[in-house]
């Protein structure tokens, strides 16, 4: 079901608001209204005016198992509340969005899309997919990031996209002390997004690499409007080393946005440092 909230002209739909939606998972004994039978639920453009009833909508959706909510202009706080229904959660075109809370410890895909806010996991659950295309950057401007529980939610996913900033910002921080030990077991696919692809770039993501043991396809996004930490995070050369894995699974890797060939040829070199000798690898590209 997809339910759009559109005003012509005013102001009031750029108004912020705050938005807390919980969604019922008693199962009705009698069913009595078509609602209960909605599994799938996009929320467009939801504003100030209207999330309250919205709010008393969606709890009549029991069976609900996937939402999306897209076009809220001047959502700035966000709460998720779904103990043990909602598996499927999409975000996006939310720029004033600053916090997300998420209570639902059974969810098993998640996309994000836009500024990176302020995320508190109430329940630890393991994503099979998550989509964090946050190319804009952080929407904080603190510490308050609880990176401990968002790094460990994706460390069992399948198919991941992440942006280079993200790794270097949020995750590579909160696994500092367990280098040696984090793994992405069961990564299969990434996607990676960067400004570019200079030396320090390709040492990063190839830290991350090293950490996927079994990771079958690589898809690299070059955006040169993709924001970049300010500071400069180096790669522990040490720990690197000693953490190393060679990448027996790695069988495509498709680049886009790539500036030239010598970029293109020294991710390849870097690439052929940590899979196999014996190994055939498909690269696939498109200079821009």
């Amino acid at each position: 079901m997809h339910m759009s909230f559109f005003f012509s002209g005013g102001s009031n739909k750029e108004e912020s608001f705050c938005w807390r939606l919980e969604i019922n998972d008693q199962i009705p004994r009698r069913v009595d209204s078509s609602g209960f039978l909605v599994k799938t639920l996009c929320l467009d453009s939801v504003n100030s005016l209207t999330h309250e009833v919205v709010s008393s909508m969606v709890l009549e959706f029991s069976l609900l198992d996937s939402l999306k909510i897209c076009g809220c202009k001047g959502l700035t706080s966000l709460t998720i509340d779904s103990p043990t229904k909602l598996l499927h959660l999409s975000i996006s075109g939310c720029p004033k969005l600053r916090y997300l809370e998420i209570r639902s410890f059974k969810l098993k895909t998640f996309h994000y899309q836009g500024s990176l806010p302020l995320i508190k996991i109430h329940e630890h659950f393991n994503l099979t997919k998550a989509i964090f295309d946050v190319t804009q950057g952080p929407s904080y401007y603190n510490n308050g990031l609880d990176i401990g529980p968002l790094s460990l939610i994706i460390k069992n996913s399948q198919y991941l996209t992440l942006c280079r900033w993200m790794f270097e910002e949020v995750i590579k921080p909160s696994i500092s002390s367990s280098w040696r030990s984090f793994q992405f077991y069961k990564l299969q696919e990434l996607r990676w997004i960067d400004n570019s692809m200079n030396q320090e770039n390709i040492n990063s993501m190839i830290s991350f690499l090293k950490l996927c043991p079994s990771i079958e396809r690589l898809f690299i996004d070059i955006d040169s409007n993709t924001y970049s930490s300010n500071e400069e995070v180096s790669v522990d050369a040490v720990h690197a080393c000693e953490h190393a894995r060679v990448l027996r699974d790695l069988k495509l890797v498709k680049l886009e946005g790539f500036e030239s060939e010598d970029n293109k040829n020294q991710l390849i070199l870097a690439l052929q440092q940590i899979v196999s000798n014996d190994q055939l690898l498909l690269v696939l590209s498109s200079i821009s």
